[in-house]
């Protein structure tokens, strides 16, 4: 038996057992669905653009034809998200994350994860947490701990099968997260150099010169 929503809502009188079943309902849709749900049923306009196709690929330097449609969709809702939405914040974002993904190429760490293994202060405490939950997205969310800080904020329990899920479906939500989680936004606004967010990012200065390059491009690509 099955029902159309739209008379469960037009037949909605708030009595117990319709509760019930939209309480049921809300529980099994992640806050991406609801987000979308909402913003279609108030007629709201469809998420801003901050940065096109042919932008990324400029960043990348690639063809946009490697480039899928909801890969741009993913970042341009992980930067209205975590309000990374102006020129700064977004240069620093893209030349960050450009750097640490190669550019685009690699959503996931290239070690096995193995040596993740038994690092409690990342809430790796199962056999197997390493590899399970290694370096995902452009930022490389790793440890069971972050996974789940992850997942509870996003809503989507499904982040808990670990680093494949997480690469496919959010790398750049998973690097926003980290971005906002680590008051890089604040950071931006200051007008920072590159070496500075490098620190807070990286801890260090590997790389400097790649983030250099990559945020030299985000200059002339994003105005």
């Amino acid at each position: 038996m099955t029902i159309n929503l739209t008379d469960a809502a037009l037949y909605y009188k708030e009595e117990v057992h319709q509760k019930q079943a939209f309480k049921w309902l809300q529980s099994q849709l992640t806050n991406d669905q609801l987000e979308e749900f909402a913003k279609q049923y108030r007629n709201k306009r469809a998420s801003y653009v901050y940065v096109t196709k042919r932008q990324l690929a400029e960043v990348w330097q690639c063809s946009v034809t490697v480039i899928k449609d909801h890969e741009v969709a993913e970042l341009n809702k992980c930067l209205e998200r975590f309000q990374i939405t102006t020129p700064s914040r977004i240069r620093h974002f893209l030349s960050q994350t450009a750097h640490e993904s190669g550019g685009g190429r690699w959503k996931r760490e290239i070690s096995d994860g193995w040596y993740l293994e038994g690092r409690t202060d990342i809430g790796n405490t199962e056999p197997g947490d390493g590899p399970l939950y290694k370096g995902a997205g452009y930022i490389q969310l790793s440890g069971r701990y972050n996974y789940q800080k992850f997942s509870n904020y996003i809503g989507d329990p499904r982040v808990m099968e670990g680093v494949d899920y997480v690469a496919e479906h959010y790398p750049f939500s998973s690097a926003g997260y980290w971005w906002q989680s680590n008051g890089m936004n604040e950071l931006c606004d200051t007008n920072p150099t590159v070496e500075q967010v490098t620190l807070r990012v990286n801890g260090g200065y590997n790389g400097l010169d790649d983030r250099k390059h990559y945020y030299f491009i985000c200059q002339r690509v994003i105005n």
